[in-house]
């Protein structure tokens, strides 16, 4: 009996069954494409870390060294395991040609290596160890989609040719998020590129499992072993591996809970609209003795059946956009070691979604118990109070639908903005310039720093120069950090608290430094430069997402400092004055900087920015996309269904009318008239939730990955005309196709 009624109600209600089955799917589609997202990225990132055996600590250096002294030095850890000094041959970007097409406009330092023995390995698409022939070279992954090239293509560095033998996986600089790509050749083609480079080195240790890195971090600075380069730590690598599409999988998490919300708002309506159209009937079958109970059980089964399917098909849609939006992540880190598992994950993630919808479904039908037989059977229509609050759920699914776009569009075209570098540290300019791997770059960068000066094109130049300096707090435990000297009110980032350092003895630390060394604005640190230990007073504090998210600024004359003072880097910053042509001041620039080799980098911001998180902005790009579709989606079922369940609502009414002689054009011209109007006030409504509020939720997430005070860059085309456009043609759609129920009402009153 209970399988013959559902079926009659299922066929019944064929519209209304189906919208409850496309909620339950789309909330398990996004649920299960978190999980599985999230789960793959972690265990490929684990199984790639696993099998190329990532060092621990890597510290890199341009110049000398003395290898025994660092040999001596792992010798007398306790916590080294093991220790290596690669080598890696720095080519000019200019000098390097992929199937023909140069890297000149690259942001990354590239350069040259042959497969380490003992650690640190370059793996291959299937994570095997590459060991590549005479005459052949491997690329890095993030090549093959971003260049266009293939296997068997001609890679080239002046007069030495290189068959592409196929692409690489280094699990230490995978991410575009890491300034330098290796390439990996055979010893006998790396001592014929040994002529056209620069060398540097790779010093990395692996440590002892339960092992501080931090500790063996500041015992190796105070050996003073070499250092002129940046230190990277597993943690960081880590992180920056993850950003790219962790980011993306944030997206997607904060619209998989608002997505539930809605769908569970929904199918409380959905209930509601088939206990309104289903009172008769559920008065009889009261009147002929049927308990409430198991009036309740036959509409369970019915949800229960198309939890099971809407929760099918929701695992089958996670599996298949987990493959569009999971591409890039498998082509960098590779497969994960433990599919069955991360599945079953997800299957968990999609019960207990589906759970928690069924839960709030039994509770709905509740209502229905305290309905007696006479009252149903008389189907009284709701009251004016009832109507107006339909009306009002169409308001707030709009306020809901336009959030869920807003959210992920600002946070694309925030990461996308050229202002974004505020988020990284730095000020607004126009052009940046690296001065590394070469013995005199305080010389060099001085040097350059003079002629930009002299520029008349030029409008604002300043010179930043990098250091590495241990920070011993008021309390708390001592760690290295990198520290730019300069004149940082030239092009000042935004501050989260405080200001910019000013005089002798300030310093500004950037959000995630701040926190692990337990500092605020005011509070004093003592630091050690060059030997010397000072004091000097936390001025302000500024998002910073770069080099681990762990720097600060000290104000200084950086051209003032002798040559032999120990620099990791420089960084000129300019802006050319107005009308003036970047693309051609660059070019003049790169030919008198020449005489330095591949010492001196030159990039637009903008350029730089899409360099470093073009990967992410594409990734973010889609998941926006992807969640304006299903936006769309959602609010066109729910207006759908609000117009229907308002209409079997004042079915009394609206035959009275058609009675009466009052056109059903008229009829559903007031539907449209008043639910448009609640559609407008709701698209008000979201976009300002989806700049304050959304902006305040993103803000959240991102806090942990140093983006303090985050702030979204609004385009306001998108933001003011595109979505609220979008948003009223779709609800206007799903407003005249319900209203289409009120010509099958027949006159019966």
């Amino acid at each position: 009996m209970y399988r013959r009624m559902i079926i009659n109600d299922l066929k019944k209600n064929s519209l209304v069954s189906a919208a409850a089955c496309i909620f339950m799917a789309v909330s398990a589609a996004f649920i299960g494409l978190t999980v599985l997202l999230f789960a793959n990225l972690l265990g490929s990132m684990d199984n790639l870390m696993k099998d190329a055996k990532t060092c621990d600590f890597l510290q890199m250096h341009s110049g000398g060294l003395d290898a025994e002294e660092l040999k001596a030095f792992a010798a007398s850890r306790d916590d080294v395991e093991d220790h290596l000094i690669a080598d890696f041959l720095n080519i000019e970007n200019s000098e390097l040609f992929l199937n023909g097409t140069p890297l000149t406009d690259s942001t990354q330092d590239n350069g040259f290596c042959v497969q380490n023995e003992n650690f640190d390995h370059m793996l291959g698409m299937d994570n095997e160890i590459l060991f590549p022939e005479e005459g052949t070279v491997y690329v890095p992954v993030c090549y093959r989609s971003e260049y266009g090239i293939e296997e068997g293509q001609i890679l080239r560095v002046r007069d030495v040719e290189l068959t592409i033998a196929g692409f690489l996986r280094d699990s230490q600089m995978n991410s575009m998020m890491a300034s330098s790509k290796r390439f990996l050749v055979s010893p006998q083609d790396y001592r014929k590129l040994e002529a056209y480079g620069t060398p540097e080195y790779l010093i990395e240790f692996r440590i002892k499992e339960g092992c501080s890195i931090n500790s063996f971090a500041t015992a190796y600075a105070d050996a003073g072993l070499p250092c002129n380069g940046p230190t990277i730590t597993a943690p960081l690598i880590r992180t920056m591996n993850a950003l790219s599409d962790g980011l993306m999988i944030l997206v997607i998490l904060l619209v998989s809970v608002v997505i539930l919300i809605i769908s569970l708002i929904c199918i409380r309506y959905i209930v509601l609209t088939g206990i309104e159209k289903d009172k008769k009937e559920a008065g009889m079958l009261k009147a002929l003795g049927l308990s409430p109970r198991d009036i309740r059980k036959i509409y369970t089964l019915k949800y229960v059946l198309l939890s099971f399917t809407g929760g099918l098909a929701g695992a089958v849609a996670a599996l298949l956009l987990s493959g569009p939006l999971g591409r890039q992540m498998r082509e960098l880190y590779g497969p994960a070691q433990n599919t069955a598992g991360i599945v079953i994950v997800a299957l968990i993630g999609i019960l207990l979604t589906e759970g928690l919808i069924l839960g709030f479904v039994k509770s709905y039908l509740k209502k229905n118990d305290r309905m007696t037989a006479v009252e149903a059977i008389r189907d009284n229509a709701t009251d004016g109070r009832n109507k107006s609050d339909s009306f009002m759920r169409i308001f707030a699914v709009t306020v809901a639908a336009v959030f869920l776009m807003l959210v992920p569009l600002n946070m694309a075209g925030t990461v996308s903005s050229a202002r974004f570098v505020r988020y990284m540290g730095i000020g607004q300019s126009e052009i940046r310039m690296d001065v590394r791997q070469c013995d005199n770059i305080a010389g060099v960068s001085k040097d350059i720093y003079e002629k930009a000066l002299a520029d008349e094109r030029v409008d604002k130049c300043v010179l930043m120069q990098t250091e590495s300096c241990r920070a011993v707090p008021e309390n708390g435990e001592a760690v290295n950090l990198l520290a730019e000297t300069g004149d940082h009110s030239v092009f000042p980032p935004e501050y989260v608290g405080g200001k910019a350092p000013e005089a002798a003895g300030e310093i500004a630390l950037s959000s995630l430094l701040a926190r692990d060394l337990s500092c605020e604005t005011g509070d004093v640190i003592r630091l050690e430069r060059n030997g010397q230990e000072e004091e000097y007073r936390v001025c302000g504090i500024y998002p910073d997402i770069t080099n681990g998210g762990k720097t600060s600024k000290i104000c200084g004359d950086p051209t003032a400092a002798g040559e032999d003072r120990e620099i990791m880097w420089s960084i000129l910053y300019v802006t050319l004055k107005e009308g003036e042509d970047t693309d051609a001041w660059i070019s003049d620039c790169q030919s008198y900087c020449r005489e330095y080799g591949n010492s001196v980098k030159i990039t637009d911001i903008a350029r730089y920015v899409d360099g470093t998180y073009g990967q992410t902005i594409k990734r973010i790009r889609l998941s926006a996309l992807t969640s304006v579709l299903a936006s769309c989606l959602i609010l066109f079922v729910i207006v759908l269904l609000f117009v229907r369940l308002m209409i079997w609502q004042e079915k009394k009414d609206i035959a009275l009318k058609k009675a009466l002689g009052v056109s059903c054009v008229h009829i559903r011209a007031g539907y449209l008239k008043r639910a448009l109007s609640h559609a407008a006030a709701g698209i008000a409504a979201g976009i300002v939730s989806g700049i304050v509020p959304g902006q305040m939720l993103v803000g959240l997430l991102l806090s942990s990955l140093g983006a303090a005070g985050f702030r979204f860059i609004i385009d306001g085309k998108t933001v003011f005309l595109l979505v609220p456009l979008i948003t009223f043609a779709v609800a206007a759609l799903g407003v005249r196709t319900g209203t289409r129920e009120v010509g099958r009402l027949k006159i019966r009153l």
